[in-house]
Parts: structure tokens; sequence; C-alpha cells
């Protein structure tokens, strides 16, 4: 008797060693920002939903903007964004904003298990979430700062309630540091997060005007987050700051998460819908003389993209004097990096080379290959992305170490700019000389440029086994239904091209 009382106390000691090595992130604001019970939240939300029609959005929903109140001032707005993705399977839904609790550099991510709310556990994708730590400079773990904090767990219940089947998330907090880390986790969250992924971005308006400023404010501010331009975003707050309004605290809480989703926009090629406004003055409880704005919008990529991008790169899309100065840009950019010598750059007027657009610059040094880095998707306008990716094929190319003073005369370059890519699932439509081929599955991903097929006299199926090979991925892996192929086309153009 003694042996199985001994036997039964071991089993349960190691029961509550496995089951308490799950850390769970506790909800901080069930019971006061939303109803603390499932009944309670089931039929808020539900109600909600309710009131809301879908509507006709012709393109793939990637985001959505969404208050983050008490349900009771904000939920039926947030709903609008919710009601969009309702009946979706959803892999990993990705949530930032600004933190509202703690002050912080950089960029966290909550190291929990998962997180609860009264309608059950939602794992984090750790996965995922190294991925962005691991890549990211300014990106790193820390659960403290996510622990009292309400704006993405507020989120949580209306995913649980309108997304099909189980999904896991990302809880990600911007330290209010009021940098250019937005850009980063643009970039990582474009390149890494699949097509059934989806960022929710938390924020709330105006804090504390009057109802009429609110609204005249506010629904200016949607329209300027619509134009997808930063610098006019926050040009924008600026100017409404400085006016003084009476009660005006802050016109945009998760101003991080609102830029990362439009610099996301600008790579994707996507666009924002507004779908609703509201402001706590709305509410039946709510005092118009001191309110707080609530906006609801999606962004989504227009489906008629990839036949857009294979139309927008002709033979002569840039002419000769166009090449030209980005050749220069391309140079002073490269020689301001190896030497810290300030170079003068070109005067940028020309609109195609204001349009963004992808890019890769290559440097070779007596025919041989001596750095390349470019970006594959549309990161900002065409000059700008020439001018940083050479610096980057220079002295950033961990392939090679960085190009010397000495080397500086003897370098070549050669600029490849690019059209959106086009996503196909019949490897059929590669033409070798005209496509390069983009490669990704899971976290792996790989990209070649269309010359490279043609300077190896490679065929279709050896571009996209060196594809493959480049992801990191199995050569046969193009063959595979989990690995997505993308091509795009390039004009490639060098400096003997234009002498």
């Amino acid at each position: 008797m003694k042996k199985i009382i001994i036997l039964v106390f071991v089993m349960f000691l190691f029961s509550c060693t496995s089951s308490s090595s799950e850390e769970v992130r506790r909800p901080a604001v069930a019971g006061a920002f939303y109803p603390g019970d499932e009944q309670g939240i089931s039929e808020t939300i539900e109600g909600f939903l309710d009131n809301v029609e879908k509507v006709d959005v012709k393109g793939e929903i990637v985001a959505i903007v969404v208050p983050h109140a008490g349900y009771v001032y904000s939920g039926q707005v947030a709903v609008y964004s919710f009601k969009q993705i309702q009946g979706r399977k959803i892999n990993t839904v990705v949530l930032i904003c600004n933190s509202h609790t703690a002050h912080f550099q950089g960029i966290a991510i909550d190291e929990s298990d998962s997180w609860k709310t009264p309608l059950g556990i939602v794992k984090i994708d750790k996965r995922l979430a190294d991925k962005l730590v691991n890549d990211g400079d300014v990106i790193e773990y820390d659960k403290n700062v996510h622990a009292n904090d309400h704006t993405l767990e507020v989120q949580i219940p209306f995913l649980q309630t309108v997304l099909e089947g189980d999904f896991k998330i990302v809880p990600i907090l911007f330290g209010n540091s009021y940098d250019d880390s937005y850009k980063e986790l643009a970039r990582l969250l474009a390149v890494n997060l699949g097509k059934n992924d989806l960022v929710v971005v938390s924020t709330d308006m105006s804090h504390y005007p009057g109802y009429e400023d609110a609204n005249r404010i506010d629904v200016k501010l949607l329209e300027v987050i619509k134009e997808k331009d930063i610098f006019k975003l926050e040009k924008y707050i600026r100017r409404v700051m400085s006016l003084n309004i009476p009660g005006e605290q802050t016109l945009c809480c998760g101003i991080d998460g609102v830029k990362t989703a439009i610099e996301m926009s600008n790579i994707l090629g996507a666009e924002f819908e507004i779908l609703r406004y509201a402001n706590s003055g709305d509410v039946p409880i709510g005092d118009k003389s001191r309110v707080v704005g609530y906006g609801a919008l999606l962004m989504y990529i227009p489906s008629d993209l990839a036949q857009k991008g294979e139309a927008m790169i002709k033979d002569e899309y840039l002419n000769k004097d166009e090449k030209g100065k980005l050749l220069q840009i391309a140079r002073a950019s490269i020689i301001e990096a190896v030497t810290g010598k300030r170079e003068e750059q070109p005067e940028v007027t020309e609109e195609r080379l204001k349009e963004n657009t992808g890019a890769f610059v290559t440097i070779k040094k007596h025919g041989q290959l001596r750095g390349c880095i470019g970006y594959i998707i549309a990161v900002k306008p065409l000059h700008e992305t020439v001018k940083e990716v050479a610096k980057s094929a220079a002295i950033n190319d961990h392939r090679f170490r960085p190009v010397s003073d000495e080397e500086l005369k003897d370098i070549e370059l050669e600029i490849s700019a690019l059209t959106p890519l086009k996503r196909i699932t019949d490897v059929g439509e590669i033409e070798v000389g005209k496509h390069g081929i983009y490669m990704k599955r899971g976290f792996y991903s790989g990209i070649l440029l269309p010359q490279v097929a043609t300077e190896y006299g490679w065929d279709r199926q050896t571009f996209l086994e060196h594809t493959c090979m480049k992801a990191g991925l199995p050569k046969d892996a193009w063959k595979d239904e989990s690995t997505e192929i993308y091509i795009y086309s390039a004009e490639v153009f060098n400096e003997n091209d234009i002498k």
C-alpha cells in the first residue's frame, strides 16, 4: 500500500511539473474592459456582430486596425473590422500596439507560451516570435511589459469569436521611443507572414477633446492613414497637437503599429479601406465634453496587383538618363559607405524614380561577384532603395569582406529594378531570361535574379532547383504544394549601358 501511495505521489509530482512548465499569461483586464465570463463575452460580441454587414473587399485582407477601449465604448466600432474576417481560418495573428504601461527602447514580444481569456487558451507562435527576435536588431523578448497592458488582450476575445478553428498569436508592443523601429518590424513581417496570417493594429484616436473637435480631427486622420504616407501622418499629428485644442492629449496612441501597417502596405502594394468612425460620446453613457475616438480600417492587397506588376516594367521602363542617375546614386552611396566621406547625390526630379519599386544592386570586380543585396518588394521610392541597397552590397553582404578604398576604382555596378511579385501555381509560367524566382516555405526563402539563369545557361528546372537551394530547401522543394513560388520581371542595366 505504501508503494502505491509513493508511486501515485511521484506521478502527481511529475504531472504538476509538466503542466507548470507552460507559462500562461493570465487576463489582466477581464471583468473591467470586457465581461469576465464566457457567456457575457459571447453575448456581447455576438450582439455587436449582428449590427454589422460584411463589405465587398476586392482583394486579400492582410491587416485590420481596431480600437482598444472598454467594449461598452469601442466594441461596436471594433467589430466593423472583425466582421470582415469572420469565418476565416487564420494560422497566426500578429497583434501590435504601443505599450500603455511601460516605457522602454525598441520592440518587445511576450515570451509566454500562451495567453488566456475567459474564452480559452491561445498559444503564442514561438517559431515566428523567435524569427523576429533573432533577425531584428531592436526586437527583444520581454514578458513584463505585457503583463498588465490591455491594448492587445482586448482583441483576443474578438478573434476567438470570429475566427474558424485554432490560431496562434504574436503579441508585440513598441516602447514609445518613437524612432524608425517600425520599419524593421514591417520588413520582417512582410517577408515572414504567409497567406493565412493576419496583422491586428490596436489604437484609439483622439484623447480627450470635445465631441465635435474629435469628429473633425479623427475623420481627417483616417483619411491621412489611407494615403499611406508616414511623413504626412507625422506632419498632421504635429499640426493638430500644435493647435492646443482643449482636452486633446494624444491623437494616435498606437502610432507605431499604424506606421508598421502603412510601411507594410507600401511594401506589399496594399490599400486601406475605412469602415467606421465613432467616439465615446456616441454611446449612451458617453460624455460629449471629453471623448476618445475610435476607428476601424482594413488593409488588403488588391486582386489585380499581380496583373499590374506584369505590365509595370517594359523594355524601356527607365530611359537612359534615369538609369544613369540611379547608377550615380549607387556609386556615390558606396563611396560614402566605404570612405566615410559625404558624397554629393544628384537631385531626383523624375517621377519614375520616386515610385516605390524593389531593386537589387550588384557589385562586380573584374567580372566576379563582389556583393549583391536588394529588396524584392517595394519598400520605398526606387532612388532611395538603390541608395540603401548599394551601401549594403558594399559593406554588409556577409559572403564577402567589405569593399575597401583601394577597390573602388575597380568595381562595376549593375542595377535590377523589379516588378511586384506574382505568385504562381504553374511553373510553366516561368520564362527563363525574363523572370526571376522567389521561393518561400515556412521561414525559409531565397531569390535569384532573372540574369542569373541566363549567365549560367540554366533551363527552367535547373533554375527552380538552384532557387530552392538558395532558400535552404531540398532542390526538389519546388514540387511541394507547401512551397510558395513567386515570379517577377526586372530591368537590368550597368554602367556600360549608358556610355
